[in-house]
């Protein structure tokens, strides 16, 4: 039976601190992940286009294509630039545990974030998943058919040879795509049989590319291929760090970035707060000063934290955000994960505190 993540019985749970009867599905630790509304939001595939803001240009168009397995193809134009101002960017995207922000991870260190209005907009975030308070236009709409880009950027992936058919798995979006034998493959492929050391096994390879659409090798259908215009390098004994749209609840050291609107800034990596959860309903952590230990339950979006105890050391620095710390997890009544940020709120959905993963899901 599908569990009832309905806004309604979200609040109920978080008033009544994971107690009330009908929240009977609260689980002890953080089987949680960032990416079960999505199917509920977003009706894919989709395209989106928009022209925003920009800083030093005219504005910037975006085309965003949203496909069905959580693979997305992003490309921004700088107008007014000319042809060579596009950038291309392709990856994994997936929905919050807030059900409404949309994180795109691509090539880019943090994951570029909207927010879905309804099915037809998507607002553009800031960089910590906030809205930007403007009156300038920062939206995206649907088009009327889904009409994807032919991206072209450097890609990186394991590529294999073997009866005269080649294939790419990309390592950004994890997708396998027929590599077309065109532009550049003449020097991948002979790279490619030099390097192996068996036949058929997979190389990391570089190069520049673009995905296409080519005919099928069987049939009269088209499917997105890989076209290598500029063959790059083989890396032998390399591989794909495994794509990844969002971090689970568990199993993260998270570094703690901000409490309320004040970011939490130290002058030593050393002494920065954090905090993980597992599995088994229980947290540790550091809060600058103080070693931190508890437990904690979740219940959809709702989170409780309780017998919360610490070390007792005085310290000349860290302390200024020992209070403010514990006063954030104790008030926190539910959580929102967004790629690679967790967020805990207080029961009038402010955020109390912000962190950011540190370790690789």
């Amino acid at each position: 039976m599908r569990r009832n993540n309905s806004p309604l019985v979200m609040v109920l749970c978080a008033v009544g601190v994971l107690t009330v009867a009908g929240c009977s599905s609260a689980q002890t630790g953080g089987a949680v992940s960032g990416s079960a509304p999505n199917r509920e939001r977003i009706a894919v595939p989709a395209s989106f286009e928009g022209v925003l803001p920009c800083a030093d240009c005219e504005g910037i168009r975006y085309h965003l294509d949203l496909f069905e397995d959580e693979v997305f193809f992003l490309r921004m134009s700088s107008l007014g630039r000319g042809a060579d101002a596009v950038r291309d960017d392709i990856g994994r995207w997936s929905v919050g545990s807030d059900g409404t922000t949309l994180a795109l991870r691509g090539g880019g260190e943090a994951p570029v974030m909207f927010r879905t209005v309804d099915q037809a907009t998507l607002r553009k975030l800031d960089l910590e998943g906030r809205t930007i308070e403007s009156s300038l236009n920062y939206e995206l709409r649907r088009t009327a058919a889904f009409s994807p880009v032919e991206p072209k950027l450097v890609m990186r992936g394991m590529y294999r040879y073997m009866a005269d058919a080649a294939v790419f798995e990309e390592c950004l979006t994890g997708r396998r795509f027929p590599v077309s034998m065109e532009a550049d493959n003449v020097a991948l492929e002979r790279a490619y049989l030099a390097a192996q050391a068996q036949p058929g096994e997979p190389v990391l390879a570089s190069f520049e590319g673009r995905i296409a659409q080519r005919p099928a090798m069987e049939g009269d259908a088209s499917v997105l291929s890989l076209v290598p215009e500029r063959f790059i390098g083989l890396s032998p004994g390399g591989s794909c760090v495994a794509a990844t749209t969002a971090v689970a609840l568990t199993g993260i050291d998270w570094k703690l970035t901000r409490l309320g609107d004040a970011p939490v800034v130290v002058a030593d990596p050393s002494r920065q707060p954090s905090l993980t959860l597992t599995t088994d309903g229980r947290i540790s952590g550091f809060d600058g000063c103080n070693r931190l230990a508890g437990g904690y339950q979740v219940a959809g979006g709702s989170i409780a934290f309780s017998q919360m105890a610490s070390t007792k050391m005085a310290c000349l620095d860290g302390m200024e955000h020992e209070r403010a710390f514990a006063d954030a997890l104790g008030r926190a009544r539910s959580f929102r994960l967004v790629g690679t940020y967790l967020e805990l709120l207080g029961a009038d959905g402010a955020s109390l505190a912000r962190f950011e993963s540190v370790t690789p899901p």
